[in-house]
């Protein structure tokens, strides 16, 4: 005689393959089975990825006992996962706050509301559970994770202390001296991030707590204690992507530019997309004087992003500098302008290969942009002296010597233009 119950015959189907045997099965657990035992069996089909099927039990067993909760937060949170909130809010708010089930609601609806980023309305919930019971760890966990995710660090730092001063100094797997350390860093105090840093044990250092005492490192002046935990990082971790630009930093700040530029390769080895690392290596290679490195950094950084700005704005000064102007009309040619910079580029590459019309336009297009540029000025300056425009050139070395006074030079100019009556 088999014993075994239908939710049992419906778990074995599933795992079988039989799909529509366990269809059947199921809607026979439904009518035949005790409460308790497909009460088990909604957790088991959840864990599985059934969720219909679990929500199909938790209704029936909700509409059968209407004062127990519990089969309403087990509905809600289903609900949440399908994507459901409003119904799942409509369940979690019907909850009696009588109910010994009153706190789950209130912590899986506050955590609804900050997935939806509502994060006034999770705060209120979770500051109603801690009036509740101030003493549960996941409580205070909970706040203290919302207050970190709305940038309030004083009051995540608050949340984050209670729990380590209980000696709780991880939860959920979470190192909770590594987010009070961040959230003081966060907040501006980096002396007492670094003090929380420097407690956290050897065994629990990860190349992300290396990376973030580093960081703060940093921002404390304290360039040789920063590049120590960013090394230590790529021993760890090499394929830490992250951190190589950070290390490339710590050299270039003590103007170590050959181990900021072999930093920064290495980095490339690792994360051959990261723009910022190709523009850190072709100015290392630049204060080398390795010209043709220069270039070569630029035209990959180019390759790999030929929409970046940044690497637009690099590349074609350096092509300018380099008189390639050429070049820098051909990558120009259909860029459109969304920075001032790479107009001015434009207008000299043009300038230098006579094109004078499209110069003068765009020199004009970011005259206004640029005019606290003294670089700029001093350019447009000269373009329009060559073209004896001389009273707006004029105009324009009044304000480079405004910017730029103790140019005696150019003072002496602006001197002989204006006894001219310029």
């Amino acid at each position: 005689m088999n014993n075994t119950t239908y939710s049992e015959q419906t778990l074995n189907a599933i795992e079988s393959g039989d799909i529509e045997e366990a269809n059947r099965l199921f809607s026979w657990a439904l009518r035949k089975d005790d409460d308790e035992t497909i009460y088990n069996l909604a957790g088991e089909l959840f864990a599985i990825g059934y969720d219909t099927k679990a929500l199909r039990i938790y209704q029936k067993l909700m509409k059968k006992y209407p004062a127990d909760s519990e089969f309403k937060i087990d509905s809600a949170e289903i609900l949440i996962d399908q994507g459901k909130n409003d119904e799942a809010i409509e369940l979690l708010d019907s909850v009696d706050p009588d109910s010994e089930n009153y706190l789950q609601a209130l912590l899986v609806a506050a955590d609804l509301y900050q997935t939806e980023e509502l994060f006034e309305v999770s705060e209120s919930k979770l500051l109603e559970a801690y009036s509740i019971a101030p003493d549960e760890p996941a409580i205070v966990f909970a706040l203290a994770e919302l207050y970190n995710n709305m940038q309030d660090y004083e009051q995540a730092t608050k949340y984050y202390l209670d729990l380590i001063q209980r000696g709780i100094p991880k939860f959920a797997q979470t190192n909770l001296v590594e987010r009070l350390s961040n959230s003081y860093a966060a907040a501006g105090k980096f002396e007492t991030a670094i003090a929380y840093f420097d407690q956290i044990h050897e065994k629990d250092l990860t190349p992300n707590i290396l990376f973030q005492t580093g960081l703060t490192y940093l921002q404390l002046k304290e360039n040789e204690r920063a590049r120590e935990a960013f090394e230590r990082v790529i021993e760890m971790d090499a394929t830490f992507a992250s951190v190589y630009p950070y290390l490339v930093q710590t050299y270039a700040e003590d103007e170590d530019w050959k181990n900021a530029l072999k930093a920064a390769q290495e980095g490339l080895g690792v994360d051959s997309y990261n723009i910022d690392l190709y523009l850190q290596a072709a100015t290392m290679a630049e204060h080398l004087q390795q010209v043709d490195e220069v270039e070569e950094f630029l035209r990959k950084g180019y390759q790999t992003d030929p929409e970046n700005v940044e690497i637009l704005i690099r590349l074609t000064d350096f092509l300018n500098r380099q008189d390639n102007y050429q070049n820098t009309l051909k990558i120009l040619e259909n860029v459109e302008f969304t920075d001032p910079q790479l107009e001015w580029n434009y207008a000299i590459a043009s300038w230098h290969q006579d094109d004078i019309h499209q110069a003068s336009e765009s020199f004009e297009a970011v005259g206004d942009a640029l005019d606290d540029n003294a670089v700029f000025l001093k350019d447009y300056f000269t373009f329009l002296i060559e073209q004896g425009e001389v009273e707006k050139a004029v105009s324009k070395l009044r304000k480079y010597v405004l910017l730029e006074p103790e140019d005696i030079e150019m003072q002496d100019q602006l001197m002989q233009y204006e006894e001219q009556g310029y």
